[in-house]
């Protein structure tokens, strides 16, 4: 009876040392400046999606990672510090569109990591953001968290920056950015008026712009600034 107690006792002993050595997380990681360290893996749940790392204070210093251009595609490094399952790079992830850490929903995992690596190494994990998701936390008002969980129960908080939606066609083009071309001269004054000519060359090129008889179409009143046609001048 003894004898298996103690084979009861070392085998439960020996699993929480495995377990306490399943480290692997998500580069770059919240709360973590420079390359992480074995111990800078934390311990996941539902209550501490982020394990003790302190989001508030870290969320806008914290380096993000970029969303793709699709606005929905994310690309992780995740990294393990003892190989075997205990160190698996196979990752689920939550998304937290606020970015404090209360309001995490599923992500989709595309491709995921190793989940027994032979080795100390990185895999590259792709994911997608549910359809929709606007990141809107942080100070720039576009941060989203996301809690990286192994198959081995550790990982680490990080955080993606996903740019405004039509930012890369804020730019306008020169065709639709370039003003319309007026040219004034006088017109011929009579007893009555002072005229101003208008040239208006809207989608003239600009071997055009010498021709007189376009330039003098149009007259402009200087009283009223109305464009009105010139009136041909009287024969005395």
């Amino acid at each position: 009876m003894m004898f298996s107690t103690t084979l009861t006792s070392a085998a439960v002993l020996l699993s929480l040392v495995l377990h306490a050595s399943a480290h692997a997380m998500p580069l770059p990681a919240l709360g973590v400046t420079g390359s992480p360290v074995r111990n800078d893996a934390q311990r996941l749940s539902t209550a501490k999606p982020c394990g003790n790392t302190d989001i508030a204070s870290n969320l806008d210093k914290a380096t993000a990672v970029p969303v793709e251009a699709d606005g929905s595609t994310v690309m992780l490094n995740v990294t393990n510090f003892n190989p075997g399952a205990d160190g698996s790079r196979s990752v689920s992830v939550l998304v937290d569109p606020t970015g404090t850490g209360k309001n995490f929903v599923s992500a989709k995992v595309t491709k995921n990591g190793d989940p027994a690596p032979k080795t100390n190494g990185s895999d590259k994990v792709t994911l997608s953001l549910p359809a929709g998701t606007k990141c809107t936390g942080g100070k720039t008002g576009n941060l989203c968290l996301l809690s990286v969980k192994s198959s081995a129960g550790f990982g680490a908080c990080t955080v993606v920056s996903q740019l405004s939606s039509g930012s890369s066609d804020s730019t306008p083009s020169a065709s639709a950015s370039a003003a319309p071309v007026s040219t004034k001269v006088p017109c011929k004054s009579s007893k009555n008026k002072r005229r101003a000519v208008v040239r208006l060359f809207l989608f003239l090129p600009p071997s055009l712009s010498s021709v007189p008889s376009l330039s003098s179409a149009w007259c402009t009143n200087l009283r009223t600034g109305h464009p009105r046609r010139a009136r041909p001048a009287h024969r005395v």
